[in-house]
Formats: C-alpha cells, sequence, structure tokens
C-alpha cells in the first residue's frame, strides 16, 4: 500500500475524527471509503437526499389513482 498526505481544514479532521470514533474504525478505513466512493462517480441516492422533507406534501402517493388523471 502507499501513503497519502492531505492537508486538512481543522473542521473536517474533527469531523472525520468524530464519525471514525462512533464507527469504531480507524481514520485511514475512513477515509478509503470516502475517496473511493468519491473516485467510483457514485451519484448520491436521491431518496436518501429526500428523506427529511417526507410527509410534507399533501396528495395522493400515486398521480395514476387521482380521478380524471390521463383523461
Amino acid at each position: 500500500m502507499t501513503s497519502l498526505t492531505v492537508k486538512l481544514p481543522g473542521s473536517l479532521d474533527k469531523k472525520l475524527r468524530n464519525a471514525a470514533k462512533k464507527r469504531g474504525e480507524k481514520i485511514s478505513t475512513l477515509a478509503r471509503r470516502a475517496l473511493e466512493k468519491e473516485v467510483a462517480g457514485e451519484a448520491p441516492d436521491f431518496a436518501k437526499l429526500a428523506e427529511r422533507y417526507r410527509g410534507m406534501f399533501s396528495g395522493p402517493r400515486d398521480l395514476s389513482t387521482r380521478e380524471g388523471y390521463g383523461s
């Protein structure tokens, strides 16, 4: 394995250390996984991003059930 030195702002360093501690894993493991996700180009999960807005809007869950829809 090769080494990489990265300079982080203090706030990001703190977040990284806290996340690693919560998950019970090494900082390097967490950083590797985050870098792997970034270079893999994974698209963000829309359902996860929109989760906080669930239930804020009223109306039928499926517009095809509304009377007169599609006619």
